[in-house]
């Protein structure tokens, strides 16, 4: 139980929860390790849970014309899944070993009902990501290169918004191919793109940990 309970602590859906509300609400979560590539739903195959990434990554993508089109990139302390909408419209994919708590949509709509401050971070978590996809659609009518510098200020407030970033100030750290998915423009046009925001003094690269710092 005391593991469940720090699987399910530092996670911004459960701020203001105390450590007895936190047991109460850990007992039904069930937790496990996934390897790298594990599928957690599809369009087919539809998620049934809520799941909490506390180690790991995983990817939400799209399959658009045959092109892998990423909507979000999760990381330690992301929460996603289905909150009762019984549909998927993506895959959630393991892009590294992942350390999963997850509950079942019906148990978690109950913790929603019964604790008020459980609704409000979710709908404070599905403003920010609906604001986040706004701001990324608008973004693709603009040029490539503001289109990149764009998805690099977005995903580096992501990181600084959540519990863990703001107590670790976890820095971004990218793959140009994971920026190309992200963005739609081929990995070559994002390395070119890269050393000229670079020589914009718009960003910098850390060449030892690989980290992105927005100047």
């Amino acid at each position: 139980m005391q593991k469940k309970i720090l699987c399910l602590r530092n996670i911004d859906l459960y701020e203001g929860i105390t450590e007895k509300e936190l047991i109460t609400i850990g007992k039904d979560a069930v937790e496990g390790y996934f390897k790298k590539d594990s599928i957690f739903y599809s369009p087919n195959d539809p998620a049934k849970h809520v799941y909490v990434l506390k180690e790991g990554e995983v990817e939400l993508y799209q399959e658009i014309n045959g092109k892998r089109v990423i909507i979000e990139t999760l990381t330690s302390g992301d929460v996603f899944g289905d909150f009762g909408t019984n549909r998927t419209n993506h895959t959630a994919l393991a892009t590294r070993g992942a350390y999963i708590c997850k509950t079942p949509t019906s148990e978690f709509l109950d913790i929603v009902r019964k604790h008020p401050e459980v609704a409000l971070n979710l709908m404070q978590s599905l403003a920010e990501k609906t604001e986040d996809y706004e701001n990324k659609i608008a973004a693709l009518s603009r040029p490539a290169k503001e289109q990149l510098f764009a998805e690099i200020k977005r995903l580096d407030h992501k990181n600084k918004r959540r519990i863990l970033g703001k107590i670790f100030n976890i820095p971004l750290r990218i793959s140009h191919k994971k920026l190309a998915e992200k963005t739609g423009l081929n990995r070559v046009t994002v390395t070119k793109l890269m050393g000229e925001l670079r020589r914009d003094k718009k960003i910098q690269l850390n060449a030892k940990t690989g980290a992105i710092e927005i100047l």
